[in-house]
């Protein structure tokens, strides 16, 4: 369990320090919850889907934001996973690069819902 936590805790640091650091890549999470259990912790430029079409929020990260990439964190369950496969292929047709490396590194610590992080750091702290 010591050990995900410390994962947990680089994964956090590591994403906060991507999100000041490339400020034309967003944070794609699935709702509003995820959103707050990132910006809690200092990571930049989140966005949350709320259920919006796909197509909608991919036209306006591209053009509205004018963001060059995404990094995409959704959960891990099933719900999660088809978002995760139908941004994957829909999100470079609006010229958006996509970094899944952060979502990997989550897996590492055993979270299945992105704003449980919260949770999972102060229950073990």
């Amino acid at each position: 369990m010591e050990t995900e936590i410390k994962l947990l805790k680089n994964f956090l640091l590591d994403l906060k320090q991507f999100s000041l650091k490339n400020e034309s890549w967003a944070i794609l999470v699935e709702g509003k919850r995820d959103k707050w259990a990132l910006e809690k912790f200092g990571v930049q430029n989140v966005v949350e889907l709320k259920g919006r079409n796909y197509h909608d929020v991919a036209e306006a990260l591209a053009d509205k934001y004018k963001y060059k990439g995404v990094v995409l964190l959704m959960d891990f369950d099933p719900e999660g996973e088809t978002i995760f496969q139908k941004l994957s292929k829909i999100l470079p047709g609006y010229g958006l690069k996509i970094d899944t490396s952060f979502r990997e590194k989550l897996r590492e610590t055993g979270i299945m819902f992105v704003e449980k992080i919260p949770q999972k750091l102060m229950f073990f702290s």
